[in-house]
């Protein structure tokens, strides 16, 4: 099958690699779309430390059942009779032990042990992919592809938004960096009753998504913010002229989400994480429930399709990678593959 594999820092390339089979308990997915992450453009450019070279990366992903493996021999399940070949799916791609101290108390998304379709397990820049059968979720059969393989996204973002939700009100939100999860939060923030949410974005082609989401104003930069205004403060960006800033935007008592993995190590105001008693959290992947949420939320329309998205050919991947990460690109929508 094709598939495009990561050689190693800024390349990817095409190549011919075997078709997988499915194991006890498994599904082949043959992919119909396959996003690409902001965490997929870090690990491009080898600044994702778990990446590996030769690996086959892409997590936000939908298609169709290819093949059905056999029982799962561990606990004799088989795959849900509703997954027969042919079905539209969707799938979940983080895969958590069940078993760590993390899991056990209720925290999936913390897994000592996780494992994430195309990230620790080849991904779906493929033709086919496999995953667990427990981890595939049939769609509507009107479901645009571009919605079915947004629901990991969106999920995602409903994990970030329920991360600050367990301290408190969410309030007066600022959501920094619309692109394709920032946008996502917006919904996820309008949908979980913030009070408002203010977008910062020097792109001003993403004005108008960001306020269809939900969001009330749309600011050009980090300056235009009044120090110490919001309740919630969501860095989807990642480096570090965001990251000190996310912590001068909140007040007093308020919470920051660290969201993007742009970069790793950035200095951030302690002294005022301390005395003002800011409350830095992290926010990992999600858990099953925040995907159920994400896919009833496509389903039924409370959350439209990516407003501004494009098709690829994954064949050409290797092109598309270098030119988003050296900025020649001028498309800033969601770009998707189809191989």
């Amino acid at each position: 099958m094709q598939a495009l594999v990561w050689r190693g820092p800024y390349l990817h390339e095409a190549d011919s690699i075997d078709v997988p089979a499915p194991g006890p308990g498994e599904v082949l997915v043959r992919v119909a779309l396959v996003g690409i992450c902001g965490s997929d453009l870090t690990a491009h450019k080898g600044l994702m430390g778990i990446a590996k070279p030769g690996s086959v990366r892409g997590h936000e992903f939908a298609g169709t059942i290819e093949a059905v493996g056999a029982p799962d021999a561990a606990t004799g399940s088989i795959p849900d009779a509703a997954l027969a070949p042919g079905t539209r799916v969707t799938v979940n791609p983080v895969l958590s032990c069940g078993q760590c101290r993390s899991c056990v108390g209720g925290r999936p998304s913390a897994c000592e042990s996780i494992q994430i379709i195309g990230v620790h397990r080849p991904g779906a820049f493929a033709e086919f992919a496999i995953a667990p059968a427990d981890h595939v979720h049939p769609i509507p059969d009107g479901m645009p592809w571009e919605s079915a393989a947004s629901c990991e996204p969106l999920a995602q973002a409903r994990h970030d938004v329920a991360r600050a939700a367990e301290i408190g009100a969410l309030g007066e939100c600022l959501v920094i960096g619309s692109g394709s999860i920032g946008l996502w939060i917006v919904h996820a923030l309008r949908l979980e009753g913030a009070v408002s949410i203010t977008v910062v974005d020097p792109d001003a082609s993403r004005r108008e998504a960001a306020l269809e989401a939900g969001a009330i104003d749309f600011l050009a930069t980090i300056d235009d913010v009044t120090p110490a205004s919001f309740d919630t403060v969501f860095d989807v960006v990642g480096i570090a002229a965001t990251r000190g800033p996310a912590v001068a935007c909140a007040r007093n008592g308020g919470t920051v989400v660290a969201v993007g993995l742009a970069v790793d190590e950035v200095s951030i105001p302690w002294f005022d994480v301390v005395r003002r008693e800011i409350t830095v959290r992290g926010a990992n992947t999600f858990a099953p429930e925040d995907f159920a949420v994400a896919l009833a939320w496509l389903s039924d329309g409370s959350v439209p399709a990516p407003p501004s998205s494009r098709v690829l050919p994954l064949c050409g991947g290797g092109d598309t990678f270098a030119a988003l990460v050296e900025h020649t690109d001028p498309f800033t929508g969601k770009t998707f593959f189809a191989p």
